[in-house]
C-alpha cells in the first residue's frame, strides 16, 4: 500500500495525514508538532514545534558520537528537561520554550512568542 503517492516512501506522520484526508503536500510542516502534541504539549498555529533527540557528544571533539543516549537518561535527562522547560529565549523576552519528555531519549519542544509563523 502506498498511503500518500505511488513509489513515495513516507513516514507514519504523512501516511496518517493522508489516510485521514489531509494532503501532506499542502499541510505537512514537519514532525515537530506530532512529537510535541504527542508528549502532551498543547499547540496552536502561532507556535513552532521541534522533535528533540538527546545524544552523546564527545566533549573534546564536540562531535556527536551516539545519536541516542543510554539507559541512564532518566537520571540526568529528566532534570535537564525541567531546567529547559519555561526558559526565555535570550534576547527575546517575549519568547519562551516548553519542553516535555516524550519517550526514551525524545522530547517535544515548543517555541512560543509573537511573530513566529506566517
Amino acid at each position: 500500500m502506498d498511503p500518500v503517492e505511488t513509489g513515495l516512501a513516507c513516514g507514519s506522520d504523512t501516511a496518517h495525514m493522508n489516510i485521514f484526508g489531509y494532503n501532506p503536500f499542502k499541510f505537512y510542516r514537519g514532525r515537530g508538532s506530532f512529537e510535541s502534541i504527542g508528549s502532551g504539549i498543547p499547540m496552536d498555529n502561532t507556535e513552532i514545534a521541534f522533535k528533540c533527540n538527546f545524544a552523546h557528544m564527545n566533549p573534546e571533539t564536540r562531535v556527536v558520537e551516539k545519536r541516542r543516549v543510554d539507559r541512564e537518561f532518566p537520571k540526568w535527562g529528566l532534570p535537564l528537561i525541567d531546567v529547559l522547560n519555561g526558559m526565555e529565549v535570550p534576547g527575546y523576552p517575549k519568547h519562551h520554550i516548553t519542553v516535555v519528555h516524550a519517550t526514551e531519549h525524545r522530547c517535544g519542544v515548543k517555541l512560543s512568542g509573537p511573530n513566529l509563523t506566517d
